[in-house]
């Protein structure tokens, strides 16, 4: 049997050495990555579940930079599923007929609510009209047991104006060629989006005229292919034509999930209350919607409520923080 010289000896132990080590860092730095995935704590105190309000913005940025193209390398399961936020914004109802995390009147009728989905590589600004506030809902692969499952429709590139369209999903009357489900259409991939966006008809309005992509549970292996497509177009329309690039900025998405029963605040996968930055009422709308959920729950729910500071360009990110003196209800 042959020995290695103590020289070799020493070497090889220092090479097994330094290896060891760079396993123990990847496998700290992969631990510390699948930690900072992880959706936040929930603690029950006297009978209250209270979701952890830091917890939630770490997990908030979490899902904001995984730029997945789907889920668990399936391409029955888009993206959204397991990154992206997906949020609605809200406002409260003057009749107070409705409470805001339930359908609207009009949604219960039409089968559709509207929703937006904001993540790194689909940034934008303004978030509609005059609303400041509304809420965000976990993904649903994250989701905490015993929550339903909201069941999406479609995903428009840009604000589909839904409101006027004959149903969701569906066409706009003055469209009735352009504006249907995009497969309909034979649009499939981004660059045939972008290419009805931009086609020359200076009469167009190009919202009402825009197809969006079919991303229902029924389409299978095609469902994540068609949601990729959906954040590509708005990233594809920006970059090949710089004259879109502030409207890309400045309009957000659409998303449109299926209607679900109202009254059953505990089974709603509602991850976070919010409000954009520096707008006072968004923050006082905020504040009575935490109130009321957590008076509507059965055992008392406490959501955090998370500062939403959105990207200064398409090239920025966004930022969730938990503010302790934005909260009402605290355990």
């Amino acid at each position: 049997m042959k020995y290695l010289p103590f020289r070799r000896i020493g070497k090889a132990l220092r090479q097994l050495m330094q290896g060891l080590v760079g396993l123990l860092l990847i496998g700290l730095m992969v631990t510390c990555t699948l930690l900072g995935t992880k959706p936040p704590e929930i603690t029950r105190i006297n009978g209250t579940e209270i979701i952890d309000g830091p917890g939630t913005a770490a997990y908030l940025s979490t899902l904001y930079h995984r730029n997945f193209p789907n889920c668990n390398r399936t391409e029955s399961q888009p993206a959204f599923l397991c990154s992206g936020v997906t949020h609605r914004l809200t406002i409260k109802d003057p009749a107070e007929i409705y409470k805001v995390w339930d359908p609207s009147p009009i949604s219960e009728t039409n089968g559709g609510v509207s929703f937006s989905y904001m993540r790194a590589d689909t940034n934008f600004s303004a978030f509609g009209g005059n609303y400041h506030n509304g809420y965000i809902i976990y993904p649903f692969l994250e989701a905490p047991a015993g929550k339903i499952q909201l069941m999406y429709m479609c995903s428009y590139p840009m604000d589909g104006w839904t409101q006027s369209r004959i149903q969701v999903c569906g066409p706009h009357a003055d469209y009735p060629y352009h504006s249907h489900l995009c497969q309909y259409h034979n649009v499939t991939i981004a660059e045939q989006w972008v290419y009805v966006w931009t086609y020359p008809n200076p009469s167009a309005e190009l919202n009402r005229q825009q197809c969006g992509f079919d991303v229902s549970d029924d389409r299978n292996t095609l469902a994540a292919p068609a949601f990729r497509e959906s954040l590509r177009a708005r990233a594809l329309l920006a970059a090949t034509h710089p004259n879109y690039a502030a409207q890309v900025f400045n309009e957000h998405n659409e998303i449109i999930i299926k209607t679900w029963a109202p009254g059953q605040p505990n089974n709603l996968p509602i991850l976070a209350f919010f409000y954009i930055a520096g707008y006072s009422q968004g923050l006082a709308e905020a504040r009575y919607n935490q109130r009321d959920f957590y008076r509507s729950t059965k055992p008392n729910i406490v959501i955090p409520i998370i500062r939403l500071t959105p990207a200064a360009s398409l090239s920025q990110s966004a930022s969730f923080a938990y503010v302790a003196t934005d909260q009402v209800v605290t355990p």
